[in-house]
């Protein structure tokens, strides 16, 4: 099979979808590697490196229109719809459930292109090329947000000896970002509060369950439980913590039983305005105004906002601000699936893995991820239907 390794052109986008390694391993296995022209170039990998190990690097026209399969980190922007067609297949994040209008998926869609998206690869509700990525996300996310709170508030988070005061943090959330958020800030003894639906009980076994012996003790922190049946009991509860905050990290995601008709936002712009001046507020998730009011992704890594005289930091796309870390966690996941896609050929590989098939979520210009055709309004058509033909 030819593979294709694209150059990222999002805004800040650093990261690379293939190693030299990896293109080595492929070449042994009888198959043509081709890669864009600085491709991995940010993730310290030259075009040289690429060379010596096999591939083929070339420009971006020669490397499209020679791979079957294209591989790729963020989900394509508008301009490289006109790449891909029928004939293709697309591995990359998609993320076509969350902030991409109706109408511009369907340009997407109109190419034919078969979409596997790293985030839906996998079941039972184990993602396994979103979950370092997750993981990376949460300590970048802590990471920044004291970087801001000093430059903007003056404020010191961290507290490393007995006479440092350090700071105030709340975290909402505690899956894979919000773990490794709270893993962060608690190993430098931040006074930490954590909002989550199951509570302390639940959180500590969580905390174990990840991290073992090395789990930050809950009793060292503030634990609040979300109230699915009160929301606005939650609500209130957080309204009272915002004027001693410095920073408020958001992880998580709304959930089906919190739509907006049962509570419009978890921290709206008024509870915002409670924060003092300088605070920091932190949207992790990429989910433009879902459980934050003021939130809005950023696709750019060191951009800020100030509302109301907070700022806000929510980069889309923040292992990027580590390349070459973010790279190898991510190859690491995801190369076990390009070279079953290329050992097999598509419909053997999808055949004989359920997580990989789970991860189609276009083909022919259908949907064919039935989460994905319910939130954005498109007809599901089942993936199985459409390989027969």
């Amino acid at each position: 099979m030819r593979i294709s390794v694209l150059k990222e052109i999002k805004p800040d986008e650093l990261r690379v979808a293939l190693r030299p390694d990896q293109a080595s391993t492929l070449s042994r296995d009888g198959h043509e590697v081709y890669v864009e022209e600085g491709a991995g170039l940010a993730s310290g990998f030259s075009d040289q490196n690429y060379l010596d190990c096999g591939a083929l690097v070339r420009p971006k026209a020669q490397v499209i229109r020679a791979g079957k399969l294209l591989l790729k980190v963020k989900a394509p922007l508008e301009e490289e719809y006109e790449d891909y067609d029928q004939d293709k297949i697309l591995f990359t994040y998609l993320h076509l459930d969350e902030n991409i209008p109706a109408p511009t998926i369907q340009r997407f869609l109109t190419s034919g292109v078969m979409g596997i998206a790293y985030e839906w690869v996998g079941g039972d509700q184990h993602y396994p090329l979103l979950e370092p990525m997750s993981r990376l996300t949460g300590y970048l996310f802590a990471q920044k947000s004291i970087e801001l709170s000093a430059l903007n508030k003056g404020v010191f988070l961290p507290a490393n000896e007995r006479f440092l005061p350090g700071g105030n943090v709340l975290v909402i959330g505690a899956g894979n970002i919000g773990l490794s958020a709270i893993k962060y800030f608690a190993d430098l003894n931040v006074n930490l509060t954590v909002l989550t639906k199951g509570g302390a009980e639940q959180l500590s076994k969580k905390l174990r369950d990840r991290f073992g012996d090395g789990a930050p003790d809950p009793d060292r922190f503030r634990s609040l439980v979300m109230s699915v049946n009160q929301p606005e009991q939650t609500v209130q509860e957080l309204a009272a913590l915002m004027p001693e905050l410095d920073i408020l990290l958001n992880c998580a995601v709304r959930r089906p039983d919190m739509p907006k008709e049962k509570l419009e936002f978890l921290v709206c712009k008024e509870m915002i305005a409670k924060m003092a001046p300088g605070s920091i507020v932190c949207d992790a998730t990429a989910c433009d105004q879902d459980l934050l009011e003021t939130c809005i992704s950023s696709p750019l890594l060191e951009e800020t906002s100030t509302q109301m005289g907070v700022v806000h930091y929510n980069c889309d796309h923040i292992p990027a601000r580590v390349p070459a870390t973010a790279t190898k966690l991510l190859t690491d996941t995801t190369f076990k699936y390009v070279r079953s896609i290329a050992n097999k050929g598509i419909v053997e590989a999808l055949q004989e893995d359920a997580y990989l098939k789970n991860g189609v979520v276009c083909f022919q210009g259908h949907i064919t991820h039935p989460y994905t055709a319910e939130k954005k309004g498109f007809k599901y058509c089942d993936l199985d239907s459409l390989l027969d033909t």
